[in-house]
């Protein structure tokens, strides 16, 4: 009988709701049937939660959350390759499933909910970089010994009479790039927007720093450290520009403003002069031949990403290819115009949320993306929702260089973070 009443009052108190939504905020540790399996539990409490929703909210909804994801069904009309379309489309089904979760629990979500759920979110995503440097720590001779034989052979480095350090630092930073994939199942973009994201809300009290809170300064440098270590380069971008902005809009004093300023100044000065940027100017090329990795970079790699996005577009502007049939068409492009092992190592989508949906639904697909978000931003400003609008303007500025929702890393963090920031109850 005691255990009966504890229940009832375990879901009087919303305890086994609030369990359901801060587990959604854990994802960046859950590996991908945990995020599914979260994904059904907080459905099946928002069901549990089901009150009358009017038309007036349904419309809304719509055009929130799901014209971008119809703008994809609609693809369907035109892909040849049915079986992957759906497929595709079913990998995408978050998109819709959890701001749907988020909308029926809306009168559930409290600003207190919110910040655990942000403290969740933090919490994940540094046990994540402190998973890798454990394990990066107990294979360090593996990760940072001699490159191998076959290393020399997978790119092209046979053909080099000898392999200057240059190129074995390449080497080796593209195994660790690719030993924290494996260990993770997340690839270091996502890491960096979930970590930009973090350092954003870590710098909303940055005066408290160098006093009762200064780990907060430890956790940011690691963060920097971190984001520079894994090679995303969009993501120490917007660490800087989240740093300074934070920094600037929170400090009123002039004299501190100047500092910061100069601090800015300073760092990207820093960085512009440092090797490993004039390898970034130096990759803008779009010529991308068949030699030694000495000629791949992100950058020209993403030119080439792009080049063959605009392509195409360019020959189905209007309808696109087709969700199921776009990496193909892609491959296909990359084949005749890039005589490069580079891109056999991998399947390279469009590298651009905005060139993905113009090719893969043609005009349409974009229009309905681009309309959504600027829904999206229109509602979150209207709410006055500072938070929201900063995570929001973060996700969109990391569409630029990635698919951030085509994938569960990405589909997680924008549909969860955005549809919590419309639905709190303030």
């Amino acid at each position: 009988m005691t255990v009966r009443i504890g229940q009832a009052e375990f879901w009087k108190t919303g305890g086994f709701l609030q369990a359901a939504v801060l587990l959604s905020a854990a994802f960046p540790i859950m590996p991908f049937f945990a995020r599914s399996a979260s994904v059904i539990l907080l459905l099946i409490v928002a069901l549990l939660e089901f009150r009358k929703i009017s038309k007036s909210e349904w419309r809304l909804f719509t055009v929130l959350f799901c014209l971008a994801y119809l703008g994809l069904v609609f693809s369907l009309i035109v892909t040849q390759n049915l079986d992957k379309g759906f497929n595709e489309l079913g990998q995408l089904a978050p998109l819709i499933l959890l701001p749907l979760a988020f909308f029926l629990l809306r009168d559930q979500l409290t600003s207190v909910l919110l910040k655990r759920f942000v403290v969740v979110f933090i919490a994940s995503t540094f046990l994540l970089v402190f998973y890798q440097l454990v394990r990066i720590g107990l294979q360090w001779n593996q990760l940072f010994g001699p490159i191998t034989e076959s290393e020399v052979i997978a790119f092209n480095l046979d053909l080099l009479p000898s392999v200057p350090d240059f190129l074995v630092d390449r080497v080796t930073g593209h195994r660790l790039r690719e030993f924290t994939i494996d260990v993770t199942g997340t690839h270091p973009t996502y890491q960096a927007l979930w970590l930009v994201t973090s350092v954003y809300f870590l710098a909303k009290e940055p005066l408290l720093w160098l006093t009762k809170k200064w780990y907060y300064l430890i956790l940011i440098i690691l963060v920097f450290g971190w984001v520079y270590f894994i090679g995303s380069r969009m993501g120490q971008i917007a660490v800087v520009l989240v740093l300074f902005i934070s920094l600037f809009t929170q400090i009123s004093a002039r004299r501190w403003q100047f500092i910061v300023f100069g601090v800015l100044i300073a760092g990207l000065w820093f960085m512009a002069n440092h090797p490993r940027f004039k390898e970034i100017a130096e990759g803008f090329n779009p010529s991308i031949t068949s030699d030694h990795i000495a000629h791949y970079n992100s950058s020209n790699v993403r030119l080439a990403t792009w080049r063959c996005a605009v392509e195409t577009i360019e020959n189905n502007p209007w309808s696109g290819t087709g969700v199921g049939d776009i990496q193909p068409s892609l491959d296909l492009c990359y084949k005749n115009n890039y005589d490069a092992p580079v891109f056999t190592w991998d399947q390279y989508n469009t590298h651009n949320q905005y060139l993905h949906f113009w090719a893969t639904a043609g005009i349409i697909g974009l229009a309905l993306f681009v309309l959504q978000l600027f829904a999206l931003s229109r509602r979150l400003l209207k709410l006055q929702s500072k938070d929201g609008f900063a995570v929001f303007l973060i996700a969109i500025l990391f569409m630029l260089t990635e698919n951030i929702l085509v994938r569960s890393d990405g589909i997680h963090f924008f549909a969860t973070f955005t549809a919590f920031y419309v639905y709190t109850k303030r």
